[in-house]
């Protein structure tokens, strides 16, 4: 995710700076979800897994918070839903997994 918010860029920021940076953070999210094989993974692959969403995450307000006063921030928090909402689909097909252990050794 460097890539998505550098911090040495000197330009006065745009929209169009705002919109590839939220591509590039759901490229990365959607790149990482489909390689994910979510029914072989561990508890630790699975924590790690959450980590790297909470980043995306907050990458997405540190974007929507530099870009605030741009005109298009509609467009930009639009493009932000879908990614979140992609990152949330993965994180209960992760929790159904931790449920799904538990339920079947208390019966």
């Amino acid at each position: 995710m460097s890539k998505v918010v550098p911090f040495n860029q000197r330009s006065a920021p745009s929209a169009a700076v705002a919109m590839e940076r939220l591509r590039r953070i759901s490229a990365e999210v959607e790149t990482f979800v489909s390689r994910m094989q979510i029914e072989s993974l561990t508890p630790g692959e699975m924590a790690r897994i959450l980590r790297i969403f909470d980043t995306a995450n907050a990458c997405i307000r540190i974007v929507l918070s530099d870009f605030s006063q741009e005109p298009a921030v509609h467009q930009l928090i639009e493009q932000s839903q879908g990614i979140k909402v992609l990152i949330e689909a993965a994180r209960k097909r992760i929790e159904g997994l931790v449920v799904a252990p538990s339920q079947v050794c208390s019966a």
